[in-house]
């Protein structure tokens, strides 16, 4: 088919901006946002937690076990470090859940 124009046809405004929106890469709204930055460890609840841990072993590190568990505060000791160990293993737990 023959082409009765004398010159090529120039872009019109739209097909401009079109032009210029084709090669700008705009990120989609479907990608991931950025992760949070990771937050440290808890240390007013760790550091007096480990503390409670190990004093309760080194002070009860002389006591006779099998014959003192009931008297002489044995098990007031147990109590002690069970707890200073639920202290540091909630703790790291929420560490963890943080990530």
């Amino acid at each position: 088919m023959p082409d009765y124009s004398e010159f090529p046809t120039t872009p019109t405004a739209w097909q401009e901006q079109q032009l210029r929106d084709w090669q700008i890469v705009t990120p989609l709204t479907t990608e991931d946002p950025p992760r949070p930055e990771r937050r440290g460890v808890d240390l007013t609840a760790l550091v007096p937690g480990l503390f409670f841990v190990v004093l309760a072993v080194v002070l009860m590190a002389g006591a006779v076990l099998p014959l003192g568990l009931v008297t002489d505060g044995g098990l007031l000791w147990l109590v002690l470090i069970g707890g200073g160990v639920a202290l540091l293993v909630s703790e790291l737990r929420r560490a963890r859940r943080r990530r």
